[in-house]
């Protein structure tokens, strides 16, 4: 059986695109004690593309020793004849010993050039090099190998099909969040104050009985005693969000959380973009690092987190625009872009020089690998994150 060694530190990615274009079944993975724990990782990386590996006990050098990186991958070599390697990742240290010893035992070697969407393979025996276009469609790489091979946990992570069940919001709740969207101010105005409706009910008087079926349909209310008055819904469709209770959740919906769900059904539903993710919860009951993601995408290899924003001054916006940057960064390491929805219109914004002010910080935004999206851009959304996605600016 073909195996393929692989060096472990810094990004997974391209040793999970190594594998994956090799069709290779068997991994052999060379770490070093710091990034020993990256091993899981890229098993569960690999598993959840659809197709799973046998990865072999991990190999351990001092990458930062020549002398034992080429000690220890030679005895490696010898123990598993059949290898190809990916030399892409590791220290120059460790990269150097395994491709020296490549060549010394004859070995195909590869190399992954994300930036150019290519793997560079080399057969030592003859010297011949050869590039091969990396078909990212083929490859399954999805939201969730994604977020693993950065070194993350995540709700209903262990499969894809739980990933997708539970980020995918239900149909109820995707009919709710287009009818807040489109609702009158008046209506609105009455869906807030549903929203309030947990001791003491609330009668709308501009919400019709149509309306009024699909929010209850959602779970996100439920009729109260007298004719024609509600409360919140006692149970829910939603996800827990820390300790809400469930009509905590429900009243968070109806004010903010539809603008999510309705961002997610416009992409998952008027575009060809692969995989669409709603709140995604990262690194649960990890202390520092969990982080709910409103809407995540993967296209084509690439990875973008989208934001929603209700209200935000222009004068916090460049502040917003590194935290976002920082984020994704964090969260899908070079593979990371994000984008940041505002949910008013940018006419709204009639302080001084305000025209001014946005277009600075859309230019920066994009200085900071993202874009800012405005209320009347949603008409063209899933082009505009469709076009965002296939921009070349980053590997893959």
């Amino acid at each position: 059986m073909k195996t393929q060694l692989c060096l472990l530190s810094g990004e997974l990615m391209p040793n999970v695109i190594g594998v994956l274009h090799s069709g290779v079944r068997q991994v052999l993975p060379v770490v070093s004690r710091e990034s020993a724990a990256q091993v899981e990782s890229f098993r569960q990386t690999l598993a959840a593309t659809g197709n799973p590996v046998t990865m072999l006990d991990p190999v351990t050098v001092l990458p930062f020793d020549p002398a034992d990186c080429l000690a220890t991958l030679r005895q490696a070599i010898q123990a598993h004849p059949d290898l190809e390697i990916n030399w892409t990742g590791g220290t120059k240290i460790m990269s150097y010993a395994v491709r020296r010893l490549a060549e010394r035992h004859g070995l195909p070697t590869l190399y992954v050039n994300t930036s150019g969407r290519e793997i560079l393979r080399e057969n030592p025996a003859d010297g011949s090099v050869r590039s091969e276009m990396i078909d990212t469609a083929r490859l399954g790489l999805n939201v969730l190998t994604h977020i693993l091979a950065a070194g993350h946990t995540v709700e209903g992570g262990e499969s894809r099909e739980a990933f997708r069940a539970r980020c995918t919001p239900a149909p109820e709740l995707v009919q709710a969040a287009t009818l807040i969207l489109d609702a009158r101010q008046s209506e609105r105005s009455e869906i807030y104050k549903l929203a309030l409706a947990d001791q003491k009910p609330f009668q709308p008087r501009f919400l019709n009985k149509d309306s009024l079926r699909v929010l209850a349909d959602a779970s996100l209310i439920e009729p109260a005693a007298r004719q024609g008055e509600f409360f919140l819904s006692h149970t829910s469709r939603l996800h827990p969000f820390h300790r809400q209770t469930p009509e905590q959740q429900n009243a968070t919906f109806l004010r903010s959380t539809y603008l999510e769900v309705f961002l997610w059904s416009q992409i998952k539903e008027r575009s060809a973009i692969e995989d669409v993710a709603w709140h995604v919860a990262l690194n649960p009951g990890v202390k520092g690092r969990a982080a709910e993601l409103d809407v995540a995408l993967a296209h084509e290899g690439r990875f973008v987190v989208l934001e929603c924003k209700r209200r935000l001054d222009l004068d916090a916006l460049a502040k917003v625009i590194e935290e976002q940057a920082a984020r994704a960064r964090r969260i899908g390491r070079l593979f990371g872009r994000w984008m940041l929805y505002l949910h008013r219109y940018r006419w709204e914004h009639d302080e001084p020089e305000a025209d001014a002010k946005i277009s600075s910080q859309e230019a920066r935004a994009a200085d900071f690998g993202g874009k800012l999206l405005w209320h009347e851009d949603l008409a063209d959304l899933p082009i505009t994150v469709a076009t965002f996605l296939n921009e070349g600016r980053l590997a893959l």
